[in-house]
């Protein structure tokens, strides 16, 4: 599961880029996704709504899709919250954030366990930030959450090492 943050913070740009958050984290979850053979990608603010944005996609239309979406506040849980609900079982779930996520009535980490207790008790969980906030969505103490900064090149690779269990 690529979850993007879809929240209004998100279409602000990057320092020197020219790029949103937005732009830079749906182009990650895509290149990701490519890789993979299930996946899914959907959006996320206060609620968790289908992007139709697939492997098939090209960059250009991908990020046209979630692009438009950038309103709301930013609420991570939804994403766990959706996945109880429909019981998808998910061996990853991948966060593409600018880590500020303030709305809602839960921590992501409590999402998480609860997603953990009623669907998939060793699903993993990626954060990844992609702006320079000393906040974390991640339980420091739990072995299969992991906070990645940054929109480096590699962690695409970096997530399919984690998903398969080489990390």
């Amino acid at each position: 599961m690529h979850a993007v943050d879809v929240s209004g913070s998100m279409g602000s740009l990057v320092a020197d880029m020219g790029l949103s958050c937005c732009e830079i984290a749906t182009t990650m979850a895509l290149v990701t996704a490519k890789a993979e053979k299930n996946y899914m990608i959907r959006g996320f603010s206060t609620e968790f709504r289908d992007l139709g944005i697939t492997a098939k996609d090209s960059f250009n239309s991908a990020v046209r899709k979630a692009s438009n979406q950038n309103f709301g506040g930013t609420d991570a849980s939804v994403t766990y919250d959706w996945m109880i609900k429909n019981k998808f079982k998910a061996d990853v779930v991948c966060c593409w954030t600018d880590s500020e996520s303030w709305a809602g009535y839960k921590h992501p980490t409590q999402a998480l366990a609860e997603y953990r207790k009623k669907v998939n008790p060793e699903v993993k969980a990626v954060y990844v930030t992609l702006a320079p906030y000393q906040i974390t969505l991640v339980d420091p103490k739990d072995p299969l959450s992991y906070d990645i900064g940054g929109f480096d090149p590699g962690v695409p690779q970096m997530i399919q090492m984690i998903a398969s269990g080489d990390v």
